[in-house]
């Protein structure tokens, strides 16, 4: 059964319904059915392009420094050439084969077989060389003689070095008119080793100089101070014979062909050099009668001397063991003489003969002179140090007597 309903609760509903009816019938009436919607506050819609973006800003950039050169000026522009009504055809020329290219000469003094990179010396020697005929063509050799090969007169003296130690001094001189020769030489020592061992030697070769070769007649070997041993040898050419002698011992042999004795085999030395390839001979001394082989370096090379810097050819006496060693170099600028001289004796000292003066001809060049220090005497370059030398000895020698 429903609760029963108090008086006050149904008094606010029909409070409530009353109130509505009359809102509802008052808004109605008020509302204009036949006017149209205002325009004024329609909102209309379109699609409208973005507007275009701003074109980018141009930084401005710094004008070049003026070259210190002038701008090039345009070469004028040539007239045009008339046309040919009907040219003629031109043949071209053919192309012409391309030539390899040829290797760059180096400028350091030796070859690159394993040493260095030029093994003909500085290029500048070696120019030198070929322009005034020092180095004849192979082709050239077959007619080349001693006559021709050998300067008609010479003088060249030598220091002479034992290690650090200068021992004394060499000097030769020989002239020879085509026909017979004479050639000298004097070996002492100076300095202290001259006050503790004071030796003098001087040594005479006289003979013929013919298409073949030097054939010495006498070799005489004499001490003017110290006791060195008197040497003599004498060539018979006709008898096939020669014969020693060392103070009061004597010697015969067969004498062979191209035999030569202690001065004549410089001048042997120096024509056989120009002709090229390696030699051999027999060498006299008044003890000794012993074959000697020649061998020549294949590349030529460039020596510092006390003279100016060289282009020179190194040979090699080899000799049977036990023997004495010689080596020289030769310098084809200065007519195939020698500036260096190495000799090695049996008991393996080695003595140095280095290079001070060369006269031939109308050339003079000497060490320490004053040309010479400023480097004008020699033409081929300044005086340097010369090459390593060796050990001091003890007690200075004469190399050629020992």
């Amino acid at each position: 059964m429903s609760e029963p309903l108090n008086r006050s609760r149904l008094l606010f509903a029909l409070a409530v319904s009353v109130l509505l009816h009359l809102l509802l019938a008052g808004g109605l009436r008020s509302f204009d059915h036949e006017r149209l919607p205002d325009e004024r506050r329609t909102i209309r819609a379109a699609l409208i392009a973005p507007p275009a973006p701003p074109p980018p800003k141009v930084v401005p950039t710094p004008s070049p420094v003026a070259d210190a050169t002038p701008a090039p000026v345009p070469a004028p522009k040539r007239p045009p050439r008339p046309r040919s009504p009907n040219p003629e055809p031109v043949a071209l020329p053919e192309p012409e084969p391309e030539v390899p290219p040829q290797p760059v000469p180096s400028d350091d003094p030796f070859t690159a077989d394993g040493e260095r990179t030029d093994a003909i010396g500085d290029r500048e020697l070696l120019d030198r060389a070929i322009a005034e005929g020092a180095l004849p063509d192979r082709d050239e050799t077959a007619s080349l003689t001693p006559q021709r090969a050998v300067v008609s007169e010479a003088k060249l003296e030598f220091e002479v070095f034992r290690g650090e130690l200068a021992i004394g001094e060499t000097r030769y001189h020989w002239v020879h008119d085509g026909s017979d020769y004479q050639m000298d030489q004097v070996t002492e020592t100076t300095g202290l080793a001259g006050l503790l061992k004071p030796l003098r030697v001087e040594q005479r070769s006289i003979g013929e100089v013919t298409a073949e070769g030097l054939k010495p007649l006498r070799y005489v070997s004499r001490a003017t101070q110290g006791k060195a041993t008197e040497e003599e040898v004498v060539f018979d050419w006709d008898g096939n014979r020669v014969m020693l002698r060392a103070g009061t011992k004597q010697s015969d042999h067969a004498l062979s062909a191209g035999a030569q004795d202690m001065l004549s085999l410089w001048l042997e030395i120096i024509w056989r050099a120009q002709y090229g390839g390696d030699f051999d001979f027999t060498l006299a001394t008044g003890k000794r009668f012993t074959p000697r082989w020649f061998v020549a370096d294949p590349e030529l090379g460039s020596l510092d001397t006390a003279v100016g810097r060289q282009l020179v050819k190194r040979l090699q006496a080899r000799a049977q063991a036990g023997d004495n060693q010689i080596e020289v170099w030769l310098a084809p600028n200065l007519r195939w003489l020698p500036v260096l001289i190495r000799f090695t004796d049996r008991k393996g000292d080695v003595y140095d003969q280095r290079v001070r003066l060369i006269e031939y001809e109308n050339l003079s060049l000497r060490a320490g002179t004053a040309g010479a220090a400023a480097g004008t005497t020699a033409p081929f370059g300044d005086p340097v140090v010369p090459p390593p030398r060796y050990e001091p000895a003890k007690e200075p020698a004469n190399p050629y007597l020992r």
